[in-house]
């Protein structure tokens, strides 16, 4: 041990050895080993300690949540900066006495920190010093990242881990595309040609008329191109949810909430790594194929899919956040400019926070292009508004369907999309026309509740993630009448069954028919018939066959209790029954949980009984 004066001794040491003295490193100083080769007499050596002053503490949020991805900047004497861990937790240290500050801040500004920084004047010795910060609301106006199409993008760095199997992953995006967005991506995995994932818009007017369906790939370590896509999508300048998940069996796409496309994949997932141009996490597109449109938000996560505990499963139809929530492995909003610099607001991924830099990529991903215009910071007027959960403008509409000849009730949906974003309730509204004049649609639930139905391009689909029922009356004197309805039936395996309810008193008391997949073997297909009296289901049919590729699911019921039905002009089960022979409520059925992609609904037709 050294004594009062700092000396210290060695004595009686043999010669002709090697020596090392290493003073102990303190709290306060740090020392470097000395070496001494062959001793062979008295050496003197003396230790200058580098003095080691510890400035710490914690960045927490309001409810003492330690903030990760925070940059603390040292500043005054020495400068230096770090980067709060996980815990929120952060050190720096200075080396020489004198006045220093540290300030916490994040790109964007979208925290405050109280203190905003904290002074030390005459700095002698370690310090703990905690923040607590504030997210900062969303602005109103509110800013959009544009992308025109041209080579630019987000750039958040390396992002995924080559060599290994990647996990269970969902993304989602608030954005618009723009005229030219076909087969532009607004995620991808680097610039190659492989990608841990690769997500954006793929074709115009392919799966329907003057819209765009989802698209992107996925590298399983051999094949790069494991495509996946949508049967339904946006329209040009439509601001929408859209996102995409994979729970290692399926990848699902969603388009406002609602799932529209299904392809199977089992993994392994991977990335090429830098050696064929993947692991960055690039938004908005690399080097080509960029996008055309405006973004507002991303979240990411990764290794795991939050679509999959619910009830339901990936497949159910949800309610997207109108500003996403901290959480994931990456969160950006663009809500507001910040220079090229982009927050990373999430809890990180694989212990690293990922700051995105907006960029030009005119010379490639990899070399730095200076000058060429990054993607832009605009306010845009026809965004949603996300600080006040407002909706945009609608898209325009198309046309309805001329109402059949003979119909008592016709309804084509052809109205403007009707779903759970911006707090809405879905529901259907009003049929279109028929003899019966334009009808409301009644539900089993409270009009100023979410209802179970909603419209999305044209077609009714399923919202609630349980059993749901919705008529209307159908102006038949009698009840005999014949109820019809087309499954819309679309590629990605969306559309794929319809069901109907009939002889419909109320929501507790009316028949039902709907398609399935007998014993879940997919293109097998029967219908189940059956009612429902005082809220006990009672089955009629379990395993009515169904031939390939019909399109409408019909059944025929009069007063007199006959009940056929029919897939197109089949028959498929007839029997009869004078229960609620004379109810005269006719509608959509959705028999169970998880059913937000294969149920579709198109025009629901009723006209009178032969």
């Amino acid at each position: 041990m050294t004594d009062q004066s700092g000396y210290y001794e060695f004595a009686g040491l043999p010669s002709a050895y090697d020596f090392q003295i290493t003073p102990v490193s303190t709290a306060a100083y740090v020392f470097e080993p000395q070496s001494f080769i062959d001793l062979s007499s008295n050496q003197t050596f003396d230790f200058t300690g580098l003095r080691r002053l510890t400035l710490s503490g914690m960045v927490r949020d309001q409810s003492g949540n330690g903030i990760f991805g925070v940059r603390v900047a040292l500043s005054g004497s020495e400068t230096g900066t770090t980067i709060t861990a996980l815990d929120g937790s952060y050190s720096l240290t200075a080396t020489a006495t004198g006045n220093y500050t540290v300030t916490p801040s994040i790109p964007q500004g979208w925290y405050t920190f109280a203190p905003s920084s904290a002074q030390f004047n005459n700095l002698a010795g370690a310090q703990v010093t905690d923040f607590t910060a504030t997210l900062a609301p969303v602005p109103d106006p509110s800013y959009v990242l544009e992308f025109d199409g041209s080579p630019k993008t987000v750039d958040y760095g390396n992002f995924w881990q080559e060599g290994i199997n990647l996990g269970h992953f969902f993304w989602e995006f608030w954005a618009m595309p723009g005229s030219n967005a076909g087969a532009t991506y607004m995620l991808s995995d680097g610039y190659g040609g492989a990608h841990a994932l690769l997500f954006g818009v793929g074709s115009f007017n392919s799966s329907e008329p003057n819209r765009y369906e989802l698209l992107g790939n996925i590298f399983d370590g051999v094949k790069f191109d494991n495509y996946f896509g949508s049967d339904q999508g946006p329209a040009i300048g439509e601001w929408a949810h859209f996102a995409v998940g994979w729970d290692g069996q399926n990848i699902i796409t969603y388009y406002n909430g609602v799932p529209v496309g299904k392809t199977p994949f089992a993994g392994p997932r991977r990335t090429p790594g830098p050696g064929g141009g993947g692991g960055r996490l690039l938004i908005g597109g690399s080097d080509h194929s960029n996008f055309d449109g405006r973004i507002a938000q991303v979240r990411g996560y990764e290794d795991s899919n939050p679509r999959e505990g619910l009830p339901g499963g990936v497949e159910a139809s949800f309610a997207p956040e109108t500003v996403f929530g901290l959480g994931g492995n990456l969160l950006s909003y663009y809500f507001r400019p910040g220079g090229d610099q982009v927050a990373d607001l999430s809890q990180g991924y694989n212990g690293v926070s990922h700051s995105g830099r907006a960029r030009g990529t005119t010379a490639g991903i990899i070399f730095d292009c200076g000058s060429c215009p990054p993607p832009q910071f605009v306010i845009d007027p026809s965004a949603p508004n996300f600080a006040a959960n407002s909706a945009p403008s609608p898209v325009s509409l198309p046309t309805p369907a001329a109402v059949p000849g003979g119909a008592l009730v016709f309804d084509s949906f052809a109205r403007a999309n009707s779903t759970y974003v911006f707090g809405s309730r879905g529901g259907l509204g009003s049929t279109e026309g028929g003899a019966a004049g334009t009808e409301v649609w009644q539900t089993n639930q409270a009009a100023a509740g979410p209802q179970p139905f909603g419209i999305l391009n044209s077609i009714a689909v399923v919202l609630a993630n349980d059993t749901a029922v919705a008529w209307v009356q159908t102006g038949s004197a009698t009840g005999s009448v014949k109820v019809r309805v087309d499954r819309s039936r679309g590629r990605w395996g969306r559309g794929i069954h319809t069901g109907l309810s009939f002889r419909v008193v109320d929501a507790n008391n009316f028949f039902f028919a709907y398609t399935t997949d007998a014993g879940g073997i997919p293109n097998n297909q029967v219908v189940k018939i059956g009612y429902y009296l005082n809220g006990q289901r009672v089955d009629l049919a379990t395993s009515a066959a169904l031939p390939a590729n019909w399109t409408t699911l019909t059944v025929v019921t009069t007063s007199a209790g006959v009940l056929q039905a029919y897939a197109d002009d089949t028959l498929a089960y007839s029997t009869s029954s004078s229960l609620m022979a004379t109810a005269t409520g006719a509608g959509l059925f959705n028999h169970s949980s998880g059913l937000g992609l294969v149920n579709r609904w198109d025009n629901f037709t009723v006209v009178d009984a032969p």
